[in-house]
């Protein structure tokens, strides 16, 4: 790769980078808008808050099954044919919301369609990045991912002004255009392929240095299935599992905890902003010194111990300030822990199959994301508290932080992932 490619200088790879913040604008921002229409649908239907939010927890689980299809997708076509494909698709989901009257309609076109929208951005995304960069890979991805959060908090303000407005319904139709509208330099600019050497791990980069132990591999890396023969590989699947799971159980259920404490819920409410705007230095400043600082394996062990502390810490806190201490600490790190996580996969399987594994990853991460809500509504609904919802939440993400210790590079280091690709590929491989 070229030198300005991989270390301070400009190249195409941050053209790249911008355009795949923007794509996610649109795809995540406008799904996450949900919460605001959830109270317009409830006074015109007559729908249960627990039917509606079940479209969100159908789109997460599509999103995570479809993620897994584009990702191998992204490995064998264009990006653009994936991406142009899906937000077609999204597009014409939100303006099918416009005009509906049932609520297996609502799951239909949100669910469904909401969820091959944003299945099919967030793996192709991660997988194009990762082909640009090196040593700043994780800077990158950080970069490219805060277009959800930067979706989520300027697309939810202005559809609950529109909804006031105009109504939900034309609110969807708009959102439908920005999704379009969003996909457009992705469309226009993620074709151009990275350099020859962009498409290699290199062996002693700095890419985490010798003190990961992460492998590098050929310029073709791994296959699919000689990756999933790797404990790194079930290594990412327990993190992302792990992860998704802590960071949901909070944003479902840290607000009704904090009101519980005895805190005002128009104070509580803050709690989120506080949330969100933690975030977004997690992102772009966790990426970039704890990974120069500690090396991507050590980085993403550090990131899950330091959410699993805060869950635990959250069992005993009743003020506020401590509410936003806690909230602030989950969200750097969990706003850092996902670029970091996978940041970590190239060198690992080096990048014939990325899209697949990072396919893989994000099913894992869909599941987190489909059990922490449930799991913490369910223990609230048996024992009215949320505490062992957050003990489980820390134990969970304490299980991920012991898989990247054990299993966070190849054994042997480099010579064991040169024995996986000298093994003779199977037919169909």
């Amino acid at each position: 790769m070229h030198t300005r490619d991989t270390e301070t200088g400009f190249s195409y790879g941050w053209v790249i980078v911008f355009a795949s913040l923007i794509l996610l604008v649109g795809s995540f921002g406008t799904q996450l808008t949900f919460a605001v229409f959830l109270k317009s649908l409830s006074a015109e239907f007559g729908w249960t808050r627990a039917a509606i939010s079940g479209a969100m927890s159908l789109a997460m689980g599509v999103s995570g099954l479809i993620g897994l299809f584009m990702g191998r997708l992204t490995d064998r076509l264009d990006v653009r044919i994936v991406i142009g494909v899906a937000m077609v698709v999204g597009a014409a989901s939100y303006v099918l919301l416009a005009g509906m009257h049932s609520l297996w309609q609502f799951y239909l076109y949100f669910g469904l369609g909401g969820g091959i929208c944003i299945g099919s951005t967030y793996a192709p995304v991660s997988a194009t990045v990762s082909k640009w960069f090196s040593r700043r890979r994780a800077l990158a991805l950080g970069i490219a991912l805060m277009g959800i959060g930067v979706g989520q908090m300027t697309l939810s303000p202005v559809a609950a002004y529109l909804i006031e407005r105009t109504g939900w319904r034309t609110t969807y139709v708009i959102l439908g255009v920005v999704i379009l509208v969003c996909a457009l330099p992705a469309l226009f600019l993620l074709g151009r392929r990275p350099p020859e050497t962009a498409a290699a791990s290199r062996p002693g980069s700095s890419e985490g240095g010798s003190t990961d132990g992460q492998a590098s591999s050929s310029i073709e890396g791994m296959t699919i299935r000689q990756a999933a023969r790797t404990a790194p590989f079930w290594m990412m699947m327990i993190t992302g599992v792990a992860i998704a799971s802590g960071f949901y159980i909070i944003a479902a259920h840290l607000i009704p905890a904090a009101t519980d404490a005895g805190i005002a819920p128009t104070t509580a409410a803050l709690i989120l902003t506080v949330s969100g705007v933690a975030g977004i230095p997690g992102t772009v400043a966790g990426t970039w010194w704890l990974t120069d600082a500690l090396g991507h394996r050590w980085a993403l062990f550090v990131l899950c111990a330091g959410q699993a502390v805060a869950l635990f810490l959250l069992v005993p806190t009743s003020s506020l300030w401590a509410f936003y201490v806690l909230a602030a600490l989950l969200a750097f790190c969990f706003s850092a822990s996902t670029p970091v996580r996978q940041a970590m996969a190239p060198p690992l399987f080096g990048l014939r199959s990325i899209g697949a594994v990072l396919g893989f990853a994000y099913l894992a991460w869909s599941i987190g994301a489909l059990a922490g809500p449930f799991l913490g509504g369910l223990i609230y609904d048996l024992t009215r508290s949320y505490d062992l919802a957050f003990v489980l939440g820390g134990v969970l993400l304490l299980i991920g932080a012991a898989s990247v210790y054990l299993w966070g590079a190849h054994k042997g280091e480099a010579g064991y992932a040169t024995q996986v690709l000298s093994r003779t590929e199977q037919p169909g491989e």
